[in-house]
């Protein structure tokens, strides 16, 4: 045993739902492998713990257990070994994961395996951090900045009209997920990355159509991790987008923009699980990787987000050079590609604001004019943004409960539980939380403890 590792939660999980003993189940390891040719693997039930507690087999049996297990099942499933979290799931930080046919195998193992799995299921995935998080990017930043694209599997051609039909499907799922959350649309949205997937392993492209193409699978992957993101199943989120990044890498100079966006989405996740720190690694990567772009919405997302990250670690004078870099980078803008034109002036301006509410734990005086900024962006919302007026009620009302305005901060929690009724998302049921954690600290009266009590009333329902 490696008591270095952790415990294979996931195998544990496979065991059970098999419903069969340590000895059932070796005993049908052997007649898989048996008929693979392998009469010589007769595992002993002893290492079925063995496993469980972290210790991997040695190859081929990862394979074996996991098609025994599947066998098992009622009914039967096909697993493999990266459903079980044993290997064949390939280590992220690893050069040889970033070529274009793992990319393409580690997403359709992926999806499928999500895709057979219900959110009782345990992932394989594990949450990054720290140096882990760290070395899982940084091969965007190294690895020579050229097309590699895998070979098709069998003969079919795509071309650019086939492109356009996958960008317009994921602007439909965006919108989807912007109106009404991630919940309704997740499982459709990672079928969908799963069967473009499939036409990229088999379909024969030029090498510009196939840097379009993996640009596509990119963008598809980030809207799959934001939807699972936004249901809170954040370790498989986070893989959903570290493959993303690694299709745009597939991409070579086409996919630096959607690299720069994964990149974005990855630090807004650090940043609600509140890890700032990996959230200005992950920001700063992205602008760091993208700085051969002229500026644009992108730079100013980035900026921005940056901007955020300071105000959290309190350096104010960062916040305010950063928000200066992504005023002249909308300034600058004229292309917007569909995965950054959510980034609107409404969205601009609730972020210097939200900046605005964060600096006030460092300086009351900005809690005042992230009331301002905050109402001013909230003017400029689309009507369909619905999850986003949602949050942006949220911060207004933290921000008055900050400046003591208590009947403000009532009135915003008012509209944002109304909101909150409409979308399924639990990065809101998160926000009302961390809203109602700061009302508690106001005086036990009044329009105050109002508030809490409509949060209370939605978070029940």
């Amino acid at each position: 045993m490696n008591p270095g590792r952790n415990p294979n939660t996931t195998l544990a999980y496979w065991v059970t739902r098999s419903g069969a003993s340590h000895g059932r189940l070796v005993k049908e390891i052997a007649r898989v492998a048996a008929e693979h040719g392998r009469r010589d693997i007769q595992p002993d039930r002893s290492r079925i713990p063995r496993w469980i507690a972290g210790q991997e087999p040695r190859e081929p049996l990862p394979a074996y257990l996991a098609e025994a297990l599947g066998r098992l099942c009622t009914p039967p499933l096909r697993l493999a070994p990266a459903d079980i979290g044993m290997t064949g799931r390939p280590t992220a930080g690893a050069t040889s994961a970033w070529s274009g046919a793992a990319v393409v195998a580690a997403i359709l193992d992926t999806t499928r395996s999500d895709a057979m799995t219900d959110d009782t299921t345990p992932t394989p995935a594990r949450l990054l951090a720290g140096a882990d998080l760290h070395a899982a990017v940084q091969p965007w930043l190294h690895l020579p900045d050229t097309v590699e694209l895998p070979a098709p599997t069998r003969p079919g051609r795509l071309g650019l009209s086939d492109v356009q039909r996958i960008r317009d499907t994921t602007e439909a799922f965006r919108r989807l997920d912007n109106a009404h959350g991630g919940g309704l649309s997740r499982r459709a949205v990672v079928g969908q990355l799963h069967d473009v997937t499939e036409m990229v392993k088999h379909g024969r492209t030029s090498d510009k159509v196939g840097a379009e193409l993996f640009v596509a699978v990119a963008d598809l992957a980030s809207v799959a991790g934001w939807m699972t993101h936004d249901v809170g199943r954040h370790a498989e989120a986070q893989h959903y987008m570290l493959l993303g990044l690694r299709a745009a890498k597939t991409a070579g100079p086409a996919g630096a923009g959607i690299a720069g966006h994964l990149l974005n989405c990855l630090a807004r996740q650090a940043n609600h699980l509140d890890r700032p720190a990996d959230a200005l690694d992950l920001v700063q990567a992205g602008l760091y990787g993208t700085r051969k772009r002229r500026p644009d919405r992108l730079r100013a997302v980035l900026a921005t987000l940056e901007a955020r990250c300071h105000a959290t670690l309190g350096d104010l004078p960062a916040v305010e050079r950063s928000i200066a870099v992504a005023e002249h980078a909308l300034e600058a803008d004229t292309e917007v590609p569909p995965w950054v034109q959510w980034f609107d002036p409404a969205e601009y301006t609730v972020t210097v604001g939200v900046c605005q509410l964060i600096a006030g734990e460092h300086d009351p005086a900005q809690a005042r004019r992230a009331i301002t900024t905050i109402q001013d962006g909230t003017a400029l919302r689309p009507e369909e943004r619905t999850r986003s007026r949602a949050f942006d009620q949220v911060a207004l009302a933290r921000a008055y409960a900050r400046a003591g305005d208590f009947d403000g901060a009532d009135a915003a929690t008012t509209r944002a539980v109304d909101l909150f009724g409409r979308v399924n998302s639990t990065r809101i049921t998160d926000r009302l939380h961390e809203l109602d954690a700061e009302l508690a600290s106001a005086p036990a009266a009044g329009a105050a403890v109002s508030a809490r009590e409509r949060i209370h009333a939605a978070l029940m329902t």
